[in-house]
């Protein structure tokens, strides 16, 4: 893995296109981002052609038919990455574009041309250096945290894992409920309801009970009387507190408690034991 990451930035450069210079038509190997400095040029993959312009990106796919070329009456300054590593290709995944799927929105330049010129100036040591492609990493998160792809999935996982915080939070909470989760994020309970379902497999009012419960035998495990177990994870009603208890865990808080409190005497006892035997 190691190698693999190593191995993920492969070039890094800056070319000023005043002369003309263009590429294509032609196929690369490798990915490649271009962050536009200034001016403005033209993509073109296949039979499409995308308009790029100062602070705008472009994406090249390995084995695309690309070219590229600068605009006669402003032509464009860029930098560029090159990289062919799991971890960098992940991270480009994560970016969404703003044309096809190739043109990345704008980005100050003081917020990323320091990084691409970070590059540049290691040229000679970019293959087999730990920083640079920590540094080529972080050019592509910089398009990812503001251009960040969100997919229905990455949405459901969102807003499972807030409700999920939330729970873990507030459970201790005697009106806790889902009511106050939905209300919080905004959201329908079947929102709720299905987005827990393909998370964890499980329902939110589900999660919630097994939540408490755990936390319950951890505090009964501790010493903690079935009063104050209740109590703290959210049962005003012992009574009810008990017989949801004995559905979970098949037997009464208090003999759970008791049951714990002995085995860990015990385990207590025969590590003193163990340890006058040393």
């Amino acid at each position: 893995m190691a190698e693999e990451y190593r191995r993920g930035i492969i070039g890094a450069g800056r070319q000023d296109c005043s002369n003309m210079h263009y590429f294509g038509p032609g196929i690369r190997t490798i990915y490649i981002v271009h962050y536009i400095i200034n001016g403005r040029g033209y993509f073109t993959r296949g039979s499409e052609t995308w308009s790029v312009e100062k602070g705008e990106s472009f994406v090249i796919r390995p084995f695309e038919q690309i070219s590229y070329r600068p605009d006669s009456s402003d032509p464009w300054e860029y930098t560029w990455i090159e990289f062919t590593g799991k971890d960098h290709t992940e991270m480009l995944n994560r970016i969404s574009f703003i044309r096809g799927d190739c043109v990345i929105g704008r980005i100050d330049r003081e917020d990323i041309l320091p990084l691409y010129d970070g590059l540049s100036g290691h040229r000679e040591v970019l293959h087999g250096s730990f920083a640079c492609s920590a540094l080529a990493l972080a050019i592509l998160g910089v398009y990812a945290d503001r251009y960040h792809k969100i997919g229905i999935h990455d949405a459901e996982t969102s807003c499972f894992c807030a409700a999920k915080a939330m729970i873990q939070g507030n459970y201790h909470i005697p009106d806790f409920g889902l009511s106050s989760i939905c209300s919080a994020l905004g959201i329908s309970r079947v929102t709720l309801h299905r987005d827990f379902v393909r998370a964890c497999g499980s329902s939110p009012g589900a999660y919630l009970s097994a939540y408490r419960m755990e936390r319950a035998k951890e505090l009964l495990e501790r010493g903690a009387t079935v009063k104050a177990a209740a109590h703290s994870c959210g049962f005003s009603d012992q009574l009810y507190f008990s017989k949801a208890f004995r559905k979970f865990a098949g037997e009464s808080p208090g003999g759970y408690g008791k049951r714990h409190r002995t085995v860990n005497a015990e385990q207590s006892d025969g590590g003193l034991f163990l340890q006058g035997r040393r």
